[in-house]
């Protein structure tokens, strides 16, 4: 089992063209299903920012939110199937997760990259009887249903698990939506890469903030959002505050001037995107 990710130097270059295959690889296997997933998580920024000054790190994993409206009668176990049919896919440590060792063909070791499926909380998936699947199960996370409010389909070029290049199609949060999903994760749980993400798609998003509050601001009377905004106000409250913090430490600068300048960019992106709404 990989070891939770805190800061920049977690995310080598290995893991992260590792998880970048698994992406090509999935979009190939499940290309029966794009209409049914929608890819969350640490890639988002990476895949709908391609151009952007300052690359975005990537991630080690991949996280597929699954839509429960098109996954009835135990279709979301099928499509597990078909990547455990593939058999470079097994079930993971978890019960929502698939794990694939990948051989980069560079002398070293093969990288191990999980896949996990996730769906809104507010959903109940049926499920087949007998079960296709014993013990796996997808986990269910606040706001996971703003991933197929306005998804944006993409086609992504590059290599798969085997190292054959091969071009897919995938369905993508928007940045807006994906915004929304990382305020209730910055608000529920302790990921230093959550605000990493948060703060550089306020920072490179090519119209501007403005547009992404916008955005926001056109669906103030939605829970998610005005629960967003709370969990943004009360993290980002101070530079000293657990948000800006939060920065900090997944760049981890061995300098404190360097730190005081990631906690003082982290709070100035929230603080101007909050003014806009």
């Amino acid at each position: 089992m990989n070891a939770e990710p805190r800061n920049e130097a977690d995310y080598s270059q290995r893991q992260t063209v590792a998880a970048r295959r698994v992406l090509v690889d999935v979009g190939q296997v499940l290309a029966s299903f794009v209409d049914c997933l929608v890819v969350v998580g640490g890639w988002t920024p990476d895949l709908l920012l391609p151009n952007a000054e300052e690359p975005h790190i990537g991630s080690i994993d991949v996280d597929l939110a699954l839509d429960a409206a098109k996954l009835n009668d135990g279709r979301y176990a099928e499509l597990v199937r078909l990547l455990l049919d593939t058999k470079r896919y097994r079930v993971g440590e978890k019960d929502f997760q698939l794990v694939v060792e990948i051989d980069l063909k560079d002398g070293e070791k093969p990288v191990r990259a999980e896949v996990e499926f996730l769906a809104s909380k507010n959903v109940k998936l049926r499920k087949n009887r007998p079960k296709l699947l014993a013990d796996f199960r997808v986990l269910q996370v606040e706001a996971c249903s703003e991933a197929f409010h306005n998804p944006v389909e993409i086609e992504i070029t590059g290599r798969n698990v085997h190292g054959a290049t091969n071009t897919v199609r995938l369905r993508v949060a928007s940045l807006a939506d994906f915004l929304v999903m990382k305020a209730h994760a910055i608000g529920l749980r302790d990921k230093p890469k959550d605000t990493y993400d948060f703060c550089y798609c306020l920072e490179h998003f090519p119209a501007g903030m403005e547009d992404l509050a916008e955005d926001w601001t056109k669906r103030d009377g939605e829970k998610n959002i005005a629960k967003a905004v709370e969990f943004l106000r009360e993290k980002f409250a101070s530079v000293e505050a657990f948000g800006p913090q939060q920065l900090v430490e997944f760049h981890s600068a061995p300098d404190a001037e360097t730190q005081a300048m990631h906690a003082r960019r982290a709070y100035e992106l929230v603080k101007k995107f909050l003014s806009l709404l």
